[in-house]
């Protein structure tokens, strides 16, 4: 145990270390194999040295030692046979974790000119990342050095559908499914939706009713409810939910005109040719953001007479923009093909970097709109409403896929719509409105960190928030990430 307060810096050295410590013992693993095959100690049908037979036994004794599957091991042997110098030497500093430098190496082994200045920005972005976040981080970087990347990667995926089960101790099993994020999306969706089809009062926890869900829907059956209450409609068949899945896309992409990703509702965003294809027997409805003009800056007023290089720059995503629905539309063309690569990210990525550069004074004055009002001098409909209407709702989860929190995976959809500055619930005029760009998706967890005042959240220009921690350390979150 520590006696002395250890500052986040000693935590990240530690962390560093560890990193180094098990590359080392990858390493000398590897090494093991390598020198153990060249030895003529096994030899095969009539005396000749079989350096194969030799390699699998030193791969058996390795994973023996280190009581790690024979499986792993060979993975090793792949990975620092193929590993790029550049990657290779990170790992081994430690500046990579395994399951990081295991991700680079099967990005990059795409990319047959790679540059060791896109190298180092891919290690740079991975040694960043969350494990689960660092396949989407590299990718994004290799497509603004490649405009078809995504699909290239796609690609090569397609045959990775597969589904396996393992067993575990106290007579349970694990299933896991893997394939294409949109049929997954849907059927998550499907099982998620099974599971709300139960009661309040049932006494099932979270997870057992979403396996329960789950199997109901695997096996062609329906989840019933296990209430007390025995005259309760939902004990018995709840109607099986339609397998479907919702993706949000712009206008200019869907027309084939912009390559700003799609949002894939309950996974994240998937790149414009693919929300495309997902749209094109889909179901229509237009969500609307009309943009309310901002004054030119010094100008007290709103009128349209200025000189062109007083005026500000357009309204930014999310900000002083009104929100509404359209009815639904049925399914219509779109374009299949068009722009794959994203302007907008691309430039908010760039923004979000310079950003990050920047002493936390700086950071103070980039806040947009402190007063949480977005932008608006008048509030728009439902703006003093405290809970958001389904339309900025729906447009505040696309924006972010993910819980606006440093590292957080628990997707958007599942979040609460906090208000950046909070709602006033005495005088909703005077506290934080209720309009997407004064709302950010944050999980029940990080929720309570910002309502306990530990961990504080503000929107900067771009949608780009910033997280500050109870240490002053600075985070930042881009729409999109």
């Amino acid at each position: 145990m520590y006696d002395t307060v250890v500052s986040t810096d000693v935590v990240v050295s530690a962390k560093v270390d560890a990193q180094a410590s098990f590359a080392r013992t990858v390493w000398a693993s590897c090494a093991y194999v390598q020198e153990s095959s060249r030895r003529p100690a096994v030899l095969g049908p009539g005396g000749v040295f079989d350096a194969e037979a030799a390699e699998i036994c030193a791969v058996a004794e390795v994973a023996a030692a280190l009581s790690v599957s024979t499986r792993t091991v060979t993975e090793w042997l792949f990975l620092t046979r193929t590993a790029h110098p550049a990657v290779a030497e990170a790992f081994d500093a430690g500046r990579l974790a395994y399951a990081a430098f295991r991700t680079v190496c099967r990005s990059v082994a795409g990319v047959t000119n790679a540059t060791e200045a896109l190298l180092q920005r891919v290690i740079a972005a991975a040694s960043k990342c969350t494990p689960g976040a660092v396949a989407t981080a590299v990718d994004r970087i290799l497509a603004d050095f490649d405009a078809e990347w995504h699909r290239k990667a796609r690609e090569r995926a397609a045959s990775e559908r597969a589904a396996s089960v393992r067993k575990l101790p106290r007579d349970q099993a694990e299933l896991k499914i893997r394939g294409p994020a949109e049929q997954v999306a849907a059927m998550w969706r499907a099982i998620v939706t099974a599971a709300r089809g139960v009661c309040a009062t049932d006494p099932r926890p979270l997870s057992a009713r979403l396996f329960d869900a789950a199997h109901a829907v695997v096996a062609g059956g329906a989840d019933a409810c296990e209430c007390a209450d025995q005259h309760c409609e939902r004990r018995g068949s709840v109607a099986r939910p339609a397998n479907h899945a919702v993706i949000v896309l712009d206008a200019a992409t869907a027309a084939g005109l912009a390559g700003e990703p799609g949002h894939l509702v309950g996974w994240g965003p998937v790149p414009a040719d693919t929300a495309r294809r997902i749209a094109e027997d889909a179901t229509w409805q237009a969500i609307i953001t009309a943009a309310r003009e901002r004054p030119p800056i010094g100008c007290e007023c709103r009128c349209p007479e200025h000189d062109p290089e007083d005026t500000p720059e357009p309204p930014l995503p999310g900000a002083a923009r009104e929100v509404r629905r359209t009815r639904r539309m049925p399914a219509g063309w779109i374009p299949v093909s068009g722009r794959v690569d994203s302007v907008r990210a691309r430039a908010v990525r760039e923004k979000t970097e310079y950003l990050r550069t920047l002493p936390p004074s700086a950071l103070d004055r980039a806040v947009d709109n402190p007063d949480g009002h977005g932008g608006f001098a008048v509030p728009p409909a439902g703006a003093l409403t405290y809970r958001p209407s389904e339309a900025v709702a729906s447009l505040g989860t696309a924006l972010y896929s993910t819980c606006v929190h440093p590292g957080c995976a628990v997707p958007s959809e599942d979040c609460d719509l906090d208000h950046v500055v909070p709602f006033d619930h005495t005088d909703p005029r005077r506290g934080g409105w209720t309009v997407a760009a004064n709302l950010q998706p944050l999980c029940r967890r990080h929720h309570g960190l910002k309502t306990r005042g530990q961990w504080h959240y503000r929107k900067l220009r771009n949608g780009i928030v910033h997280i500050r921690d109870s240490h002053g350390n600075d985070y930042l979150t881009a729409p999109g990430e």
